[in-house]
């Protein structure tokens, strides 16, 4: 049976404060990447397991900014 793992994706708003966070449970990091890197629309994500940072996903620019402009 394999090995769950947990996580969790934290989202980073401008300010560079948490703004929210969503709870991942998966099998490997890599799963656990691909996962975060789908919830990124205008602010960064930030993924960790316990108190290691996994990895960091930053929006695509023209997204940013189309959602500032909402254009």
């Amino acid at each position: 049976m394999p090995a769950i793992k947990h996580y969790r994706a934290f989202q980073i708003g401008p300010d560079g404060h948490v703004s929210g966070s969503i709870n991942l449970v998966c099998g490997d990091d890599e799963e656990a990447r691909r996962e975060a890197a789908a919830l990124v629309l205008i602010h960064r994500i930030e993924l960790w397991r316990l108190d290691k940072r996994i990895a960091q996903f930053e929006p695509v620019p023209e997204a940013t900014h189309q959602a500032a402009t909402g254009h």
